[in-house]
């Protein structure tokens, strides 16, 4: 009797894996395509304008480009007459607005060179250009020192001076 209920059991065990190998598989879940929200890749800001400024600015070459860009030939110190594009200075720190206390204006390259120059020298000025020069900004300063033509400007900053 043993051996019978041990031979029951054994092929029930047998049917029941085998009703589950010949059962329908679950079906898979449908996928559904969901649309992918892209947006414009967000240019970074390749010129800070900070310090004594009201507001201060991050601004990336688009930001400058709808400033209303002009091309001028400048007296370069020591290459001469060079053509340049780029925004006037004076429409930038418009932009930011100066803060009480302005005196100076100090212009640093990505590489850490900085020049300063009197904050009346850069109103005086109304062909400084932020040069745009292969995604980088070079500062076009006719009438100033071949030093205050800073190359790949970062940082524009407004200082007591």
């Amino acid at each position: 009797m043993y051996r019978i209920l041990k031979l029951l059991l054994t092929l029930g065990m047998v049917l029941s894996i085998g009703l589950t190998a010949c059962s329908p598989a679950a079906e898979a879940p449908i996928a559904t395509e969901v649309p992918v929200v892209t947006q414009a890749p967000v240019a970074p800001p390749i010129l800070a304008v900070k310090g004594l400024v009201n507001q201060e600015l991050n601004l990336a070459e688009a930001d400058l480009q709808a400033m209303g860009p002009v091309t001028l030939t400048l007296e370069h110190p020591k290459n001469g007459p060079t053509e340049y594009t780029g925004v006037r200075l004076s429409t930038v720190m418009e932009k930011a607005g100066l803060a009480e206390g302005a005196g100076a204006l100090l212009i640093t390259a990505s590489d850490g060179f900085s020049f300063e120059a009197p904050l009346a020298d850069i109103q005086a000025c109304a062909d400084c250009l932020i040069a745009f020069a292969d995604g980088k900004l070079n500062m076009a300063m006719p009438g100033m020192s071949s030093k205050a033509w800073v190359k790949d400007v970062v940082t524009l900053e407004l200082t007591g001076g």
